[in-house]
């Protein structure tokens, strides 16, 4: 693959730090994230897997897949046994690796739904977000590039609105973070970022119960055990 796809989600979610002793890697300018971050850290599992898709029509198929959390697409292994992207990926409504869910929202991409019949749902995404630093510097790495300087290019790609990085020109040192975003599904199978705000929409009748609780136990929706917490609350109501 000549680019590498960085959706625009890197720039929308201020997720935590998914913490790791290896983590964050440091890409030196002109080399390829994928020969610093080994395989298993770039995807969600530590190999290709069977997969059924799930198509918008009622369709599916069958696929060697795995999810990159650098492209955050759902990565196939084709009939010539080389990695591909699915054309017309919009056309999926999910893929099902036998207990493990991954959902595809027109809005948010590809999110890892909780697995069970629950509503509200906890979902997550986890991702690798990119940091441009100044040339030479890497301690701290608090001196941001100007995106408009460096090797990120925005533009669209076909119909959708990925982010390309082209890194064979790079001119930048590049900080590897893992990160994670949360977001919940309600009954609809609709896909909101894990909130107050979208809690209590999914929710309505019982806003001020749920204020009352989230204040009580000092709930962040940043804390996937904060986040379980809550929803368990949510359920009983």
């Amino acid at each position: 693959m000549k680019a590498l796809i960085v959706t625009s989600l890197f720039f929308l979610f201020q997720g935590k730090i998914v913490g790791q002793s290896n983590w964050p890697y440091r890409v030196p300018a002109g080399v390829k994230v994928e020969s610093i971050v080994p395989f298993d850290e770039l995807y969600l599992f530590p190999a290709f897997r069977k997969c059924s898709i799930f198509y918008v029509d009622g369709n599916t198929s069958l696929a060697m897949a795995n999810y990159s959390l650098l492209y955050q697409k759902m990565v196939l292994i084709s009939v010539k046994k080389d990695t591909t992207f699915l054309k017309n990926d919009y056309l999926v409504q999910k893929y099902d690796f036998g207990g493990t869910v991954i959902l595809n929202d027109y809005k948010y991409g590809l999110v890892e739904a909780q697995n069970d019949s629950l509503f509200p749902k906890l979902a997550r995404k986890d991702f690798v977000h990119l940091i441009p630093v100044d040339e030479g510097t890497f301690d701290g790495y608090s001196n941001f590039v100007d995106p408009s300087t460096t090797n990120i290019v925005l533009r669209r790609v076909g119909n959708d609105t990925d982010r390309v990085l082209e890194d064979q020109f790079a001119r930048s040192n590049i900080i590897v973070e893992k990160k994670v975003a949360f977001f919940l599904i309600d009954r609809n199978q609709r896909v909101f970022p894990a909130s107050g705000k979208y809690i209590y929409r999914i929710l309505p009748r019982h806003k001020n119960t749920i204020r009352d609780f989230i204040k009580a136990e000092s709930i962040d929706f940043k804390s996937e055990a904060g986040l379980h917490k809550l929803l368990d609350f949510c359920r009983k109501l």
